[in-house]
């Protein structure tokens, strides 16, 4: 009895404190505008703040309640996103164009960049810039340790051969985590249009890139004269891409000059022209004439039964 009577008290006040919390839950409701979870359910659900906002529940509150609140800031969305958004809470949305994640940085194996000591400590990019600004002689370069990796909730992020970024095109939706997660501001965002992309962030003068890193921007500026539109410049002697300018030039002159450190390479929507500095359509008759010559060698050569024959009447 000592046992069971204390049992059945608590019972009873645990009994007695729920049913007050059911009806003070019933009581206090806040009745909430169904449209808002309608909003929330066409959003990408990577709450990656690029639209302003903490999250993907707190934009669709807002786009919802708020009618200065645009319907197009969710650019992972897209297009699509955007425009049922719109009819959703009748506002216009305006066209987003498409954008993806890019490394500015081309990986700094033993062959290509300097070492000033061998990092041991957290597997973090910001703790290991803060010890003496981190291990490589480059101290623009990436890090290697996958900050960026960890926070892309898409997948899109993965740690190459080289220890750096690797960005996967068809899962990439531009939203920008990757950036902030970065401290050497490695990662930038580019148009899914960009011809040609920049794959350096050292920004010190030529001479002393090359004595840490064989593979970084020197500011030769040989990019800046094949421009016909004024979008490639040296700044801080680093070469930029300014893509309100770029043309996206089907033969992407800044991708045939001799870039020696080869800083300057094909973007999500480089041609097939600027890349092998041919005609499209003749590449594709080319590929077809190849094709068509495999299966006639196919054809054209013996089968096993054929070869056996002919070695027995041999």
């Amino acid at each position: 009895m000592t046992i069971v009577i204390p049992l059945l008290v608590l019972c009873g006040l645990g009994a007695a404190i729920g049913l007050l919390l059911a009806l003070a839950d019933k009581k206090l409701a806040v009745e909430t505008n169904p449209l808002i979870d309608e909003v929330n359910d066409i959003l990408p659900a990577g709450n990656c703040a690029n639209c302003g906002y903490a999250g993907c529940g707190q934009y669709a509150e807002a786009v919802v309640e708020n009618p200065d609140v645009r319907a197009d800031l969710c650019t992972p969305g897209g297009n699509e996103c955007a425009q049922k958004i719109a009819a959703l809470t009748g506002k216009k949305a305006a066209e987003i164009k498409p954008v993806k994640a890019v490394a500015r940085c081309k990986g700094c194996p033993e062959t290509n960049c300097t070492t000033k000591y061998i990092y041991q400590g957290l597997n973090d990019c910001v703790a290991a810039s803060n010890l003496f600004a981190g291990e490589k002689g480059c101290e623009f370069g990436c890090l290697g340790l996958g900050n960026c990796e960890r926070a892309c909730p898409f997948g899109a992020i993965v740690m190459g051969d080289l220890n750096v970024p690797e960005i996967i095109e068809e899962k990439c939706v531009g939203c920008g985590l990757c950036v902030t997660a970065c401290p050497r501001n490695i990662m930038t965002i580019v148009p899914d249009l960009a011809v040609s992309v920049i794959r350096c962030q050292n920004r010190e003068k030529g001479g002393q890139t090359k004595k840490v890193c064989n593979v970084g921007c020197i500011g030769c500026r040989l990019c800046v004269k094949a421009c016909p539109h004024d979008a490639m410049k040296v700044v801080d002697n680093l070469c930029e891409i300014d893509y309100d300018k770029c043309q996206f030039c089907e033969d992407a002159p800044c991708l045939q000059v001799t870039c020696k450190p080869g800083v300057i390479e094909p973007g999500y929507g480089a041609p097939i022209k600027a890349l092998t500095g041919k005609d499209p359509e003749m590449v594709r008759e080319a590929e077809e004439k190849a094709e068509d010559a495999v299966k006639a060698a196919k054809a054209d050569a013996p089968t096993e039964e054929k070869k056996e024959t002919a070695e027995t009447e041999a």
